[in-house]
């Protein structure tokens, strides 16, 4: 199995957490995806570890493989958008080498509409995709899966060359929201594009597949998670307000209803993987 130590020629990864490796991929508005990472399980019992709640589907291909090294499984998949946290256990010696799709596009683009694959880790994807990902199936069978996930952003960004696309208002409010991550209110985006907020909220739902609120409410308490990762004892007020809360119990209301947990009993869970 390709090890996820930092290769010559690939960058460190921007947030590591036990078999997961994740790189922000360089973008702007036009672009279909926005992050890149690999979750490799060991051959011996793989770690289960929270997944935090998010609204963006993945691209990925999964790759298992036998004792002896040789690939037993190869197939391009979804990882859906998970609107709850919830634990994942990977099979031994599993890779998912995947593309992070941008929700507001996935189902124009890529005929992935978030919430047909809502809470699905692996689910087979559309049989279009199976065939444009044809060079990254054949790198699968014998490459390093950094070699691969190159393959798979290349084959992705040639799949949606000359698609036609309609840079709607909820498109550039989802941007924002990640930009700002979560940050900022609904009505300052809908006045800001000069649209109605009760347009721009049934937009948004119809084509991000959750509600703005509930987005804006992911990227927060993903924010707040990986600011607290850095610290063995984070400062939860100040990181309370750094993620856009209102105050220190606001983010505890929100981690408890998202991820069932309290954010130090998250955290705490976490740091047990670095």
């Amino acid at each position: 199995m390709a090890s996820l130590l930092k290769p010559s020629g690939v960058d460190a990864p921007d947030h590591a957490l036990g078999q997961y490796r994740a790189w922000k991929i360089a973008d702007g508005p036009e672009a279909p995806a926005d992050l890149a990472w690999i979750s490799a399980a060991g051959a011996g019992a793989p770690c289960a570890h929270r997944l935090l709640p998010h609204g963006e589907p993945s691209l990925a291909l999964l790759r298992r493989r036998t004792l002896d090294g040789e690939v037993s499984e190869l197939r391009v998949v979804v990882c859906g958008p998970y609107y709850k946290a919830k634990q994942y256990r990977p099979s031994p010696r599993e890779e998912l080498i995947a593309v992070r799709l941008k929700p507001e596009v996935s189902a124009a683009l890529f005929g992935i509409a978030p919430a047909d694959y809502s809470n699905a880790a692996i689910a087979n994807a559309p049989p279009v995709l199976t065939d444009a990902c044809a060079r990254t199936l054949r790198l699968g069978e014998t490459a390093d899966a950094f070699s691969v996930l190159d393959a798979l952003k290349d084959d992705v960004q040639r799949f949606t060359q000359g698609r036609a696309f309609k840079n709607g208002p909820e498109s550039r409010a989802a941007e924002t929201m990640r930009k700002t991550e979560g940050r900022i209110r609904l009505r300052e985006i809908a006045g800001a594009l000069g649209v109605s907020e009760r347009h721009l909220r049934r937009r948004f739902a119809d084509h991000v597949g959750c509600a703005p609120k509930a987005y804006a409410r992911y990227l927060q308490i993903t924010a707040a998670a990986l600011a607290a990762e850095r610290h063995a004892a984070p400062d939860w007020a100040n990181i309370a307000a750094g993620a856009g809360f209102h105050d220190q119990a606001h983010m505890i209301n929100a981690f408890k209803a998202e991820t069932g947990l309290t954010p130090t009993a998250f955290h705490a869970e976490r740091r047990a993987l670095l």
